[in-house]
C-alpha cells in the first residue's frame, strides 16, 4: 500500500527549551521544504566558545549557518536500522553517490534531491513499512507496542513514539493529528488496522522530516546567532558520531533541555566516542585521506601480483584502527606521523618485509623497522597515491600538501601532457627535472615534486624499494616554493629530508598539520565547507589550540570542536 509523501518541513513555533520544531502535515499532497521557526529560545551570544571549555570571547563572531542536509546513503541505512531494526540498506544498493567535498559526503551545500532518487525513497519507504508490520516479525514486535484493533488511543501513542525517533524531535499535536487523520481516510477505504498503520510509517519514511535534518532559526532573516535547540544538537552529535539517528541517552538528554552548554555536549560526546557502533574515527580518516578508495583502485598485475582484494582490506583497516586509537586514547595529532606503531596482520607483514604477529587479524605491533612510522609511510595511503603500473612523485607530493597541510594547489597550466602512466627508462625524479625547467611548471612542481621524491623508496602499492628501472633511487626532499613554505623570504627554503619516515617528521613539526587536521574534523563535523580565511578562522585558531599543558590530543580537537559556537549555533541569512 502505497502512501502518499504529504510532508512538510514546518513553520509552527515549538515550545521553548524543547526545542520542538514544527513538521509534517499528513494531508495528501506533495512535499515541501520550508524555512520554519522553532527550535527553542535564541539564548545565544554570539561570542565564540573557547576551546574545550565554552567561555565567550569578548566581540561577536559568525557561527554562520548549515544548509539542510539531506541523509546520505550510509545515513540513511544507518538510520532506518537503528529506527525499525530492518536489515535492508537501500542506500547502499539503489541511491545515488553522494557528492562529495574535500572527501566528505555529508556536505548540505552538495546535496541534491532529483525525482529519481525521491522515487527510489518511495520504494524504499514502502518495503521497508512492510517488513516492519510483518505478523510475527521481531520488528513489529519492537514499535507496535498495543493493540492497533482497539482504536486511535494506540494509534496516536504509536504515532508520537515512532514520530519521535523518526524525525529525532517530539510531532507537535497537528502532526498527530494528521497522521491519525491518515489512518481514518484509510480505514475508509477498507484498510486493516495494520494497513492503516503501514501507510503512516510509509509517509513518516518519506517525509523531509525523516529524509533532512532540518534545523530552524526563529527569525529567518536575523543574523543573530543563537543556540541550536537540544534535539538539533543532538542530531548534530549523533550523525557526527554514529552516522545515525540519536540513541536513548541522546534522546534523553535533549527532552531534559541539556545539550545546551559545552559542557554538557562535550560530556555526550565522551561518551559516545567509546560506545560501540561509534564510527567517528574509521569514517573520518578514510575520507579526510582518501584511503576507502583503495577498495576498488586495481594495479598491473604482472607489476604487483601481491596486490589482491585481502590486502586492499588490510591496508584501509590499518589506517583505521591505527587513527582510531588515537581517538580513543586522546594521542597527540602530531604522532599521527611519527608513530612507531600500527595495526598489522600477515597480508600486510608480507608486503612489508617484517615479521607476521601471533594471532589473526589485525594486531597492535611496535614498527622495529626504519622505514615505517606513521600514517604517510601506510600502503593504505601510499596505493591511493599512485597509478595502477608506477608511483607518482607529483600525485604523492600533492596529497601531503592538500590533505596534510590544506595547501591550495593551483590547476596545471592548460596544454601540460601528463606523464605516461609506465615509465620505462630513467627515474620519475629524472623525468620531473624537465618540468621545472618551464617556468610555468616550475612553481607548483619545485614545492610537489620535493615532497614526492621524498616517498619514491616505496612502490606504488606501498612496498619497500631501493631502486626503480634498475637505477637507485634518490628519495631526498626539502620544502621549497611558495606553496610548501609560503612564510619564507623568496629564495629560502625549508627543511631538508631524506626518505619518507624523515618527511613525515617535518610535516608532523609544522603547525599547519594540526591546523590542517582541525579545519578537516569541524568541515565533517558541521556539514559544511569552512569560510577561511574569513568568519571560520578564529573558531579554527581555538579548535587547534594546544591545552595549557602537554599536546593537542585527536580528542581534544574533537571536544574543541563540539564545544565551539560554530558547531552548537546557527544564525538566519539575510534576505
Amino acid at each position: 500500500m502505497a502512501a502518499a509523501c504529504t510532508a512538510q518541513i514546518g513553520s509552527s513555533q515549538g515550545p521553548a527549551g524543547t526545542g520542538q520544531a514544527g513538521g509534517a502535515n499528513g494531508s495528501a499532497g506533495g512535499s515541501t521544504l520550508g524555512q520554519g521557526a522553532g527550535g527553542g529560545p535564541a539564548t545565544g551570544t554570539g561570542g565564540n566558545a573557547a576551546a574545550g571549555n565554552g567561555s565567550a570571547t569578548s566581540g561577536p563572531l559568525d557561527p554562520g549557518r548549515v544548509t539542510i542536509r539531506r541523509l546520505n546513503r550510509a545515513e540513511y541505512d544507518n538510520t532506518v536500522r537503528d529506527l525499525t531494526g530492518t536489515a535492508q540498506t537501500p542506500g547502499a544498493t539503489t541511491f545515488p553517490d553522494d557528492a562529495p567535498q574535500l572527501g566528505f559526503d555529508n556536505n548540505g551545500d552538495l546535496q541534491t534531491l532529483s525525482p529519481v532518487q525521491f522515487t527510489l525513497y518511495q520504494q524504499a519507504a514502502e518495503s521497508i513499512a512492510a517488513e516492519v508490520m510483518t505478523v510475527g516479525s521481531k520488528e513489529r514486535a519492537a514499535i507496535v507496542t498495543c493493540d492497533l484493533t482497539t482504536g486511535m488511543t494506540c494509534a496516536q501513542t504509536l504515532i508520537t513514539n515512532f514520530g519521535l525517533n523518526a524525525f529525532r524531535r517530539p510531532l507537535t499535536t497537528a502532526e498527530v493529528t494528521n497522521y491519525t487523520t491518515l489512518m481514518t481516510t484509510a480505514a475508509g477505504e477498507g484498510a486493516t488496522s495494520d494497513e492503516q498503520f503501514r501507510t503512516v510509517l510509509e509517509a513518516m519514511l518519506q517525509s523531509p522530516n525523516f529524509l533532512f535534518r532540518p534545523e530552524f532559526d526563529a527569525d529567518v532573516t536575523s543574523l543573530t546567532p543563537h543556540v541550536l535547540s537540544p534535539y538539533e544538537t543532538a542530531s548534530r552529535l549523533s550523525y557526527m558520531v554514529y552516522r545515525s539517528m540519536p540513541d536513548a541517552t541522546l534522546f534523553a538528554a535533549a527532552a531534559a533541555g541539556q545539550l545546551v552548554t559545552s559542557a554538557q555536549v562535550q560530556t555526550q560526546l565522551t561518551r559516545m566516542l567509546a560506545a560501540p557502533n561509534g564510527v567517528f574515527g574509521p569514517t573520518f580518516v578514510s575520507m579526510w585521506l582518501g584511503t576507502s578508495a583503495v577498495a576498488t583502485q586495481s594495479f598491473d598485475a604482472t607489476l604487483f601480483p601481491e596486490f589482491n582484494a585481502n590486502l586492499a582490506n588490510s591496508m584501509n583497516l590499518e589506517v583505521t584502527n591505527f587513527f582510531n586509537e588515537f581517538v580513543q586514547k586522546n594521542e597527540p595529532v602530531s604522532d599521527l606521523l611519527t608513530a612507531n606503531f600500527s595495526y598489522i596482520d600477515s597480508n600486510l607483514a608480507s608486503l612489508y618485509q617484517i615479521p607476521a604477529p601471533a594471532g589473526t587479524g589485525l594486531v597492535r605491533t611496535t614498527l622495529t623497522t626504519p622505514q615505517r612510522a606513521g600514517m604517510l609511510t601506510m600502503a593504505g595511503v601510499l596505493s591511493v597515491t599512485s597509478y595502477p603500473a608506477r608511483t607518482s612523485v607529483v600525485k604523492r607530493g600533492a596529497w601531503v600538501l592538500t590533505q596534510l597541510m590544506c595547501a591550495t594547489v593551483p590547476a596545471p597550466p592548460v596544454g601540460v601532457l601528463p606523464i605516461a602512466d609506465s615509465v620505462t627508462t630513467g627515474t620519475q625524479a629524472q623525468i620531473l627535472a624537465a618540468h621545472r625547467t618551464d617556468p610555468s611548471c616550475s612553481v607548483c612542481h619545485n614545492s610537489m615534486d620535493n615532497i614526492g621524491l621524498a616517498m619514491e623508496n616505496y612502490d606504488a602499492v606501498g612496498a619497500w624499494r631501493t631502486t626503480e628501472n634498475g637505477i637507485a633511487i634518490e628519495a631526498s626532499g626539502e620544502f621549497t616554493g611558495a606553496i610548501a613554505e609560503p612564510t619564507l623570504p623568496a629564495g629560502q627554503n625549508g627543511p631538508t629530508f631524506v626518505g619518507g619516515v624523515a618527511l613525515a617528521k617535518a610535516v608532523a613539526a609544522d603547525p599547519r598539520f594540526v591546523s590542517c587536521m582541525a579545519q578537516n574534523a569541524l568541515s565533517y563535523a558541521i556539514g559544511r565547507t569552512l569560510q577561511l580565511p574569513g568568519t571560520d578562522t578564529p573558531y579554527l585558531a581555538q579548535i587547534a589550540t594546544a591545552p595549557k599543558t602537554g599536546s593537542l590530543g585527536v580528542q581534544d580537537v574533537l571536544m574543541n570542536v563540539v564545544a565551539s559556537d560554530t558547531f552548537r549555533m546557527r544564525r538566519g541569512e539575510a534576505p
